[in-house]
């Protein structure tokens, strides 16, 4: 939640321009460098951790995280030593903006570089301590790295331009990282240096690691297309997609991604002992909850698309025209959604029986297909068209490896969940039809009445009519909401 208001407050002060068209080219750029570490400390060392604790031991696993630390630190400090003086070339031949926003661009990318440390530290404790299923700490330190965004930005405002809010950004990492440390010392981590590149264990996490970091360079390619794409539709584009997509990160960042990360150690574990039934039943119950979150709230946000950006960030700076902008973008990412959230577990799924390859190869089709449309659909449709192809992408990838996990393991025990989905997409017809008219129906009301209307026009029929049809996540939510009335009675 606080990352949303983090986001309506940049729009709030900064709005949709040259300084935020900057700073989301900028924050590709530090995303980019980082990516060799942030893959392997988020996917490769969690299940590596775990292989090496049950095999030799705690303290085996404790030297091998430390070196793992240690090398990636290593990596990154040289990344951010050498890009501090290759970004302004690395700029001028991959964007499209003029003097002013080129010069914007470069002065947030030499602060942003220097958080590749921090985020080094801060992902490998999160790794360690969803490893130890220790979940707190990780989930939390999201709100104290928000609340040190927010405050940095409202103190320093406007015209501290893109100098304030890429300090701000490299605060809430700072602030991130001492909140990290105070978990460790109860989960028995003991720091002591070690940076050997030729361990078995780093040699073997490399076996592993090489298709998923091609998987996720794609996936980043990707996103530099349409961001680049974005530069070249004119002043705000490049702002305004960034916007779009961190309103759906807001979804995955609430639902999807503290589910993922808890039951990956799960999965992980189970993993380590090939008991393969347990690794699904996990699968899919969490994914029917996510879909019965999620399939609502794409249906009635169609319809509410620039609605909610005018309630999230239209004020301050940000102006009308920068609410169609991220609107348009915003409507072309929400058929994604689902997609994007199935591929989030499966990816997590594969990555526990140690195969990164199958996610790699879907990655592959899915950004052939998503750079040929984003093409495409941007000279037809603009904005709205890069985001389109994302949506794509998205589903494309979360069906192929649906299909490959088939034919990897064998029988799915898809069964009740796919029958499960099908209620759910039954529900919606009559959420769609009551948010499409409780929409049209508050036309020339306030867009918070309108907009509240039509969530709960929308999200009452689905409800009603997944108990209707005996939809699981609704009758247990059902069976909750009756015991605790009954222990209050």
């Amino acid at each position: 939640m606080l990352g949303f208001a983090r986001e309506a407050v940049i729009a709030y002060v900064f709005g949709v321009g040259v300084v935020t068209d900057a700073y989301a080219v900028a924050l590709r750029v530090m995303t980019t460098a980082g990516l060799l570490t942030s893959v392997y400390l988020t996917t490769t060392f969690v299940p590596s951790y775990i292989r090496v604790r049950e095999e030799k031991g705690e303290e085996a696993a404790l030297r091998n995280a430390n070196n793992v630390l240690g090398v990636s630190l290593a990596i990154n400090v040289v990344l951010m030593i050498v890009l501090q003086f290759a970004a302004p070339f690395i700029l001028s031949v991959i964007t499209g903006f003029e003097a002013d926003q080129m010069t914007y661009a470069v002065i947030s990318v030499n602060i942003l570089l220097f958080k590749l440390p921090l985020l080094t530290f801060v992902k490998f404790f999160s790794g360690y301590l969803n490893a130890r299923k220790s979940f707190f700490g990780p989930n939390f330190f999201g709100i104290p790295l928000n609340v040190a965004f927010i405050t940095v930005c409202l103190i320093w405002g406007t015209g501290s331009g893109i100098t304030g809010l890429s300090f701000a950004s490299f605060v809430g990492a700072v602030v991130s990282l001492v909140v990290l440390l105070i978990w460790l010392p109860k989960q028995q981590y003991r720091y002591r240096f070690s940076m050997s590149f030729n361990t078995p264990e780093i040699r073997s996490d490399m076996q592993i690691l090489m298709p998923a970091l091609l998987g996720s360079a794609l996936i980043d390619l990707k996103t530099w297309v349409d961001t680049i794409l974005a530069t070249f539709l004119g002043e705000g584009n490049a702002a305004a997609i960034g916007f779009s997509a961190r309103l759906m990160g807001f979804v995955n960042g609430l639902f999807v991604l503290p589910l993922a990360s808890m039951t990956y150690s799960y999965m992980s574990a189970y993993a380590a002992k090939n008991d393969i039934e347990k690794m699904l039943d996990i699968l899919w119950k969490t994914v029917r909850v996510i879909i019965f979150i999620v399939l609502p709230m794409v249906v009635i946000a169609v319809p509410s698309s620039f609605d909610v950006v005018r309630i999230v960030y239209e004020r301050g700076e940000f102006s009308p025209e920068a609410t169609l902008l991220t609107g348009t973008a915003l409507r072309g990412y929400l058929p994604g959604l689902l997609g994007l959230s199935m591929y989030v577990f499966l990816v997590r799924f594969f990555y526990g029986l140690k195969d990164t390859k199958t996610p790699m190869f879907c990655g592959i089709v899915a950004m052939i297909v998503n750079i040929a449309l984003s093409i495409v659909l941007s000279r037809q449709m603009g904005i709205g068209g890069l985001a389109l192809a994302s949506s794509v992408g998205h589903t494309l990838s979360a069906l192929l490896m649906l299909a490959l996990l088939r034919r990897k393991i064998g029988r799915l025990n898809f069964g009740k969940t796919a029958i499960d989905m099908a209620k759910m997409v039954a529900a919606t017809i009559p959420c769609a039809f009551m948010a499409i008219g409780a929409s049209h129906l508050f036309a020339g009301s306030n867009v918070f009445i309108r907009f509240a209307a039509t969530t709960a026009a929308g999200g009452t029929a689905y409800l009603v009519a997944a108990l209707l049809l005996k939809e699981m996540v609704a009758l247990d939510l059902l069976n909750m909401v009756q015991k605790r009335l009954r222990s209050k009675d």
